[in-house]
């Protein structure tokens, strides 16, 4: 496969954690900007991983480090401007809805050089897909809320608006996965199951896997009742409080065999960070992707 602009910009593992990564018209006025994996890019240059920011602007077309467009996000979010909401925009703004922006970057993405994007109707369960050779472009496998495969070009993606992207890479066996972590599907098992597929179908060792928990809600502003406490196995308080979804998936995967210096935790939050991302408590129907893929070679 010949890689062109998302490809070239994927192969050189350009950015780091809080920057953008340019890689190709977003379909809705402007690139597609991402914030990868911090320290993939150098350790694992075979692959690449991250998260695509929202699409649907801040303001007239600004995006976080952008004067004009950090004022009019927080205004909005303020309610000092009609339409407090990203959601509640008109159509002057590129407001887009989930659908049409998820295929807005995929498209790009295809456009870009990778020959597969292959995502699932997300249920917030367990149930991990396994992808071997697939049909070129925007792949839609049903349901599941996990992906792992061993083939170059293939992109996987999950779609997310404050539930935890868990980035997966086997450097022996050169596999890759992603897993889509809301409560439920925590509690469900679904990265102890996304990493038992790994070993079935790759022969993956969770001692030499390296896992990366990426932009989420954070401890301080994920509230929950105590029913969602005792369904994850921790002592449920007696009133609804704080929970850090992060670290209760970093204790899983290290029961499961993951050794803590292959374990790695983003700091940013998708609800009171700097708006780069969706959050769906922050009232936003668009959804951002979590993204791996193999790097096909040039």
């Amino acid at each position: 496969m010949t890689m062109t602009r998302v490809g070239q910009a994927v192969a050189a593992g350009a950015g780091i954690e809080g920057t953008p990564l340019m890689k190709a018209d977003s379909g809705l006025g402007g690139p597609l900007r991402a914030t990868p994996v911090p320290g993939w890019e150098r350790g694992l240059p075979w692959l690449w991983a991250g998260t695509s920011w929202r699409v649907d602007g801040f303001g007239a077309g600004g995006w976080p480090g952008d004067e004009d467009g950090a004022e009019a996000w927080s205004a909005a979010r303020e309610g000092e401007v009609a339409g407090s909401l990203p959601h509640e925009r008109k159509a002057g703004s590129r407001l887009a809805t989930a659908e049409r922006e998820i295929a807005a970057v995929t498209g790009g993405l295809l456009e870009g050089g990778w020959g597969t994007v292959v995502r699932s109707r997300q249920v917030h369960g367990a149930r991990c897909r396994i992808h071997g050779d697939l049909p070129a472009g925007d792949c839609v496998a049903g349901d599941g809320d996990g992906h792992v495969t061993q083939e170059s070009g293939v992109l996987l993606a999950v779609t997310l608006a404050d539930c935890v992207p868990v980035f997966v890479a086997d450097p022996a066996n050169r596999a890759v996965g992603i897993f889509h972590a809301g409560w439920r599907g925590t509690a469900a098992g679904v990265v102890e199951n996304g990493l038992r597929a790994m070993r079935r179908a790759f022969g993956s060792a969770a001692a030499e896997l390296r896992l990366h928990l990426g932009p989420a809600i954070c401890g301080r502003c994920y509230e929950v009742g105590p029913e969602v406490f005792a369904a994850l196995g921790e002592l449920p308080p007696p009133h609804p409080r704080p929970l850090d979804l992060r670290r209760v998936i970093r204790r899983r995967a290290l029961a499961a065999g993951v050794p803590p210096g292959h374990l790695t935790t983003s700091a940013e939050c998708t609800l009171c960070g700097d708006g780069r991302y969706y959050s769906h408590r922050g009232g936003d129907r668009g959804r951002h992707l979590g993204l791996i893929g193999i790097v096909a070679e040039r």
